[in-house]
């Protein structure tokens, strides 16, 4: 190792106050230094001996070492006995880990309480600014990573996009680009392949341009099979263009549907159902009529989708909205008074923001206020300047909202799932929201207005699985009209067919 062949260059003896001297066998030069630190030999060496510092340091590395496992930054403890080795894991820890993992800002990094908690873990840490991370570390680390990207997804077959666009406080746009494919060990991945400023104008014109310029630097656009992208009339236009994807396995016959003969409900259907005598069977291109076009890369993004319903919903009922906004002047306030917040913290609670872009805002607003009760609430209110009342029929409202809305709540949760596969959530959560709606109108007094928008919107903005539940045809520009929902969910063993039960559906030829 190179830690040991710099020392051949010296003889080393103690001395005293716990140093040690150091006699150069180069030049007969003696030089002294802390026992334990060889910092002053090493200087000595390299600035007078250069040629033999050089040989021994000659294989150095870079600012990072590979990684053995892939992208991943797991690695196996090694011996790191050479200083600028050892400098530069450090230097790369704290990039990967402070700086990206935990989003730190780059001037970490500078501040005098951090490079003093760096020497207390380190004597020998020699600080590192701001523009080396910012110029040399992170372009190297990004490169690096960049190439393993691409080295997956050559392995990879199909892959799906998802991008979306949105702004910071600031009002910038950003536009991103995550990858999604199932790699050769059948795990899924998912890595963002770009991630950068968009400026305006945000036309379906330029969405286009970008992606297509992402797909072609990764050479992934034949490799395409679906794009999610949230419901922005500039999102929906993009993606009309088609983009050259390999259609002969993707493209579904309504003719070859799986028929049973004569009319049985779904507990006999399963009872004959037997998946051990399913047979494996070769279907060439021909065996497939052309039911869907190149539009139908695109797929709405269900969770905002199921964003959009219950909106709809809120906005349509008026004494619902008029109960909504006292809890947003609430909720206001609680951000602007200290007597509200203090208030709020002798009783452990809080009252959430809402936020037009943030899912579920409404609903968590409304259950915070909820979780106050009456007398407590009342309390509060009076020590806002403006003092909003809560009535006894405001609080029945609230309750039956939050009991209408909490399906919808733990669906959008369960569907931002990232280490599973959640196409296969889509039908079986429409038909329970469904039947949830009809079964929980029976018991409102106040919001069954609001179940019958809120049944309205779903039936609009879902038709296309809607149509097929009720065994209607499908038109091509209708929405969720894809038939691949219905497919992810019979394949999945969590749903099968057991989510047909709620709906009580024949099986017909």
């Amino acid at each position: 190792m190179a830690g040991k062949n710099w020392k051949q260059y010296f003889d080393f003896c103690a001395i005293e106050k716990n140093r040690t001297n150091g006699l150069c066998k180069l030049c007969r030069r003696n030089y002294k230094d802390k026992s334990g630190v060889f910092s002053n030999f090493l200087k000595h060496l390299k600035r007078q001996h250069p040629l033999e510092y050089n040989q021994v340091f000659n294989n150095e590395h870079e600012y990072f070492t590979e990684d053995r496992n892939g992208i991943e930054d797991g690695h196996e403890p090694i011996d790191l006995t050479n200083i600028k080795e050892k400098e530069n894991r450090i230097i790369l820890s704290i990039t990967k880990n402070l700086i990206i993992r935990c989003n730190l800002p780059l001037n970490l990094v500078e501040k005098p309480a951090f490079r003093d908690f760096m020497k207390e873990c380190n004597l020998k840490y020699r600080p590192v600014s701001t523009k080396r991370l910012k110029h040399d570390v992170i372009p190297s680390l990004t490169s690096t990573v960049l190439t393993r990207i691409h080295e997956k997804l050559i392995t990879a077959d199909h892959v799906t996009l998802t991008v979306d666009v949105w702004s910071d406080r600031r009002c910038r746009s950003f536009i991103g680009i995550t990858c999604h494919f199932i790699d050769q060990k059948m795990s899924t991945q998912a890595y963002l392949i770009d991630f950068f400023r968009f400026k305006s104008p945000h036309t379906s014109e330029n969405i286009q341009q970008m992606t297509d310029e992402v797909l072609e630097r990764f050479n992934i656009k034949k490799k395409v099979f679906r794009i999610v992208t949230d419901n922005a009339s500039s999102m929906i236009k993009a993606y009309k263009f088609g983009l050259s994807i390999d259609t002969e396995n993707v493209e579904i016959d309504e003719k070859n549907q799986f028929v049973i003969e004569n009319d049985l409900m779904i507990e006999d259907f399963e009872e004959h159902f037997e998946p051990d005598n399913l047979q494996m069977v070769n279907m060439s291109s021909s065996d497939f009529d052309e039911y869907e076009d190149s539009s139908s890369v695109r797929l709405s993004c269900f969770a905002h989708t199921l964003q959009l319903c219950i909106r709809d919903g809120l906005k349509n009922v008026p004494y619902i909205s008029k109960v909504l906004g006292k809890c947003q002047i609430l909720g206001k306030c609680s951000n602007q008074s200290s007597k509200i917040a203090n208030a709020l913290e002798e009783l452990n609670k809080h009252i959430s923001k809402m936020n037009i872009t943030r899912w579920n805002s409404e609903y968590m607003l409304m259950k915070s206020i909820l979780s106050i009760g009456k007398n407590d609430l009342d309390s509060i209110v009076k020590l806002t300047d403006n003092p909003v009342t809560f009535l006894n029929n405001d609080f029945m409202v609230l309750e039956e909202v939050v009991d209408i809305l909490e399906p919808f709540y733990d669906i959008s949760i369960k569907c931002q799932s990232d280490t599973i596969v959640t196409v296969s959530i889509v039908v079986p959560a429409i038909v329970h929201c469904i039947t949830h709606l009809l079964e929980i109108r029976k018991k409102l007094s106040f919001c069954t207005k609001l179940v019958e928008q809120l049944h309205v919107s779903i039936d609009k903005r879902f038709s296309g699985i809607i149509h097929r539940l009720n065994l209607i045809n499908v038109e091509r520009n209708e929405p969720f009209n894809d038939p691949l929902y219905f497919m992810a969910t019979i394949l999945d063993p969590s749903f099968k067919f057991y989510w047909l039960r709620d709906l009580n559906l024949p099986v017909i030829d």
